[in-house]
């Protein structure tokens, strides 16, 4: 909603001084509790009559008097003088640390989260971050999460969804771990495959690009994608995974791409979050943070 034309200029101190003399209903005792002379009080009244375009006081011989407009406007100034104080009041005290539990995937939280989990504290020092991990979803209904980060199609009934990452997925190695110049189907055949045990991610890949899903042979298998990443970064084999779980590895050239072909299965990251929770002041913190740190 617009103010009046001039009233949006409104300054501090002629509200404050209004409200002294509302207060005393005159100008010479509003005067000196201000500490200045009863014709700036006069001067500074006489403004912003002129600025509201609308008397605020009746002036006569027994002294001043409110107008209806000036009874209005000295309650909602003393009040708004008053959620100014304490405002000013609560920043010079120290303040309480309000806690956030966030449950995330392990491997998001080792590869993404934890690299970045300092910058969050900075910008946030009274937000005491509780990290969380399982291979498991949280349930939080009645549950001491606030929020969860939750790898998938976002079909979660029942909870606020918001999406953070729509992925796909690619094959990384070790700089030099497979030979130059070979096809993608020898290059396969040489390499020890590194498996996700709970997702056939290498017959997915494979067939996505073009290749006979009989390639995925067997290699050994890791219950969690950053077991299965941190091997290939040591040099151990081909894994597959996620392009945000293997960003910053790729940028510091600790893992390499040796195919171009990708495989988008319609998944991604999610922040997930019950309606109650949604509306706190942490966890949108938390939100709008997480979704700049990703952009």
């Amino acid at each position: 909603m617009s103010l009046p034309q001039g009233v949006s200029g409104l300054p501090l101190q002629a509200l404050r001084v209004f409200d002294a003399a509302a207060r005393h209903l005159n100008m010479a005792r509003a005067a000196e509790e201000l500490g200045v002379t009863q014709g700036a009080i006069s001067r500074q009244v006489k403004s912003l009559e002129d600025q509201l375009a609308e008397p605020l006081f009746l002036r006569g011989p027994r002294g001043l008097k409110l107008t209806e407009a000036g009874d209005l406007l000295a309650d909602y100034v003393r009040r708004g003088l008053e959620q100014l104080e304490a405002g000013l009041f609560r920043i010079g005290q120290p303040r309480s640390r309000t806690t956030l539990v966030v449950n995330a995937a392990r491997t998001f939280a080792m590869r993404v989260l934890a690299p970045r989990i300092a910058d969050f504290t900075r910008q946030h020092p009274w937000i005491e971050l509780r990290l969380e991990t399982h291979r498991y979803f949280a349930q939080l209904h009645g549950a001491d999460v606030d929020v969860a980060i939750r790898a998938g199609a976002g079909d979660w009934p029942g909870h606020v969804v918001r999406p953070l990452t729509r992925e796909v997925l690619f094959p990384v190695c070790a700089p030099g771990y497979l030979p130059q110049n070979l096809a993608p189907a020898e290059a396969i055949a040489q390499a020890t495959l590194l498996h996700y045990a709970e997702r056939p991610h290498w017959r997915d890949w494979l067939l996505a690009a073009g290749l006979d899903p009989a390639l995925a042979a067997p290699g050994p298998r890791f219950d969690e994608t950053a077991l299965a990443l941190a091997a290939a970064e040591a040099g151990q084999g081909l894994a597959v995974g996620w392009g945000i779980l293997v960003a910053d590895a790729l940028a510091a050239g600790r893992l390499v791409r040796p195919f171009p072909e990708t495989l988008d299965d319609g998944t991604g990251y999610h922040l997930v979050m019950t309606e109650m929770a949604s509306r706190r002041s942490t966890v949108l913190a938390f939100g709008a943070w997480l979704q700049a740190a990703l952009a």
